[in-house]
């Protein structure tokens, strides 16, 4: 078996409340999207259906604050972003549009 970075396997009682909201009702809006690790800085994403993960360069950690309270979801324009809280996102932030 290989076990990589885009694998998430902890067990239950480690994870933050926000993790554990998400798993059951916010990851399953960003199915379609794509999170890019950023390995260095400068890093980029290539389309707007990326959300651009960057605990590893800014804590040098898989588990840092964006994996445990934030998660990439889908808009309504079609672009990704990340969304921070336990509540549903609001009709507004999913209508925003990037430039």
């Amino acid at each position: 078996m290989h076990v990589t970075l885009c694998d998430f396997i902890v067990p239950w009682d480690t994870l933050s409340t926000t993790q554990k909201k998400s798993l059951n009702h916010r990851y399953q809006m960003g199915c379609e999207c794509k999170i890019t690790r950023c390995p260095m800085i400068p890093c980029y994403i290539s389309s707007l259906d990326e959300c651009l993960w960057m605990d590893w360069v800014t804590e040098k950690s898989i588990s840092g604050h964006q994996a445990k309270f934030f998660a990439c979801i889908k808009r309504n324009d079609g672009s990704c972003a990340w969304y921070r809280g336990a509540a549903p996102p609001k009709q507004e932030f999913l209508d925003i549009e990037d430039p």
